[in-house]
């Protein structure tokens, strides 16, 4: 209880109403909100089923991917109640990202049983879903700045390579881009365009490699090494504040999960460590307005 004369807070008010937040998603059960450039844990959201991907688009909204609920929930920036849920069964979906030009929220979808894995995308994030199926599993996606769309995903019972699939803006159908040099290993990367380049977790690795798409291509032009960290383990951040970028990326360093931030291209070594999320998985930023 408050003390006496103490305002009472509604328990769904928004939060963080004149910061940036960075929302982390802990697999398990919470997204946590942390206010920038304090690092400081503001609040969390709750009542989650296997939280995983979350992203924001320009005007602050944040969507959550509830996986064990087959839903992705959609937050105003510093809200704990949700004020849209949108029905993605049968689907457990996992990373997403939203087109800034059109505003489309596009969710990668694992295969449920027998079905056949999806990328979603959903028309002003509102109502039901386009899909577009492939007897696969997808993972991660990221729209560019001109609204095109970026997937990556492995094939089933297969030693086939990573995959990576474009859905160019205005079209209907997914097209193959070949990645050189090639992803190896069966666990998709997290990507995320970067305004240059599509920007890919190295598997494995601490780094960040980033990739210039030309047509069909896409061909590793850079690489952003991470000192000190063992592996990039989920969907990062790159935020731009005018020249300067800074990386926000759930890592691993010597077993210990945090999320690392970065100056972004240079990398090199952290500019801190965040430990409020036990097991962090995928981050995003909602900017203050």
């Amino acid at each position: 209880m408050p003390p006496i004369g103490a305002p009472r807070v509604a328990s769904d008010a928004a939060i963080g109403k004149n910061q940036s937040l960075l929302y982390v998603s802990d697999g398990p059960s919470y997204v946590y909100m942390v206010a920038l450039p304090s690092g400081r844990l503001v609040g969390k959201l709750t009542g989650l089923n296997a939280p995983s991907g979350v992203c924001a688009d320009q005007s602050g909204n944040v969507f959550v991917s509830n996986s064990g609920q087959a839903q992705i929930r959609a937050y105003a920036h510093g809200a704990k109640s949700a004020f849209r849920v949108l029905n993605d069964s049968p689907y457990a979906p996992v990373g997403c990202s939203v087109d800034p030009t059109t505003g489309n929220l596009a969710v990668c979808n694992n295969q449920s049983g027998q079905t056949e894995a999806t990328i979603a995308v959903y028309r002003k994030a509102k109502g039901r879903a386009h899909f577009y199926k492939r007897f696969a599993n997808f993972w991660y996606c990221a729209y560019d700045g001109d609204g095109n769309l970026f997937a990556d995903g492995v094939n089933h019972n297969s030693n086939d390579p990573i995959f990576l699939l474009e859905l160019p803006k205005g079209h209907s159908k997914l097209q193959r881009v070949t990645l050189t040099p090639n992803i190896t290993g069966n666990v998709s990367p997290p990507l995320f365009w970067d305004g240059k380049h599509l920007a890919i977790a190295s598997p494995s690795s601490g780094a960040i490699d980033e990739y210039q798409i030309s047509g069909s291509t896409a061909k590793r032009v850079g690489v952003v090494k991470l000192d000190d960290t063992n592996e990039v383990t989920g969907p990062f951040w790159i935020s731009a504040e005018g020249a300067k970028q800074t990386l926000y990326a759930p890592i691993i360093v010597n077993s210990v999960a945090s999320v690392g931030v970065y100056s972004y291209p240079s990398g090199g070594k952290r500019l801190a460590n965040l430990y409020d999320a036990p097991l962090p998985y995928a981050v995003t930023i909602s900017a203050a307005k």
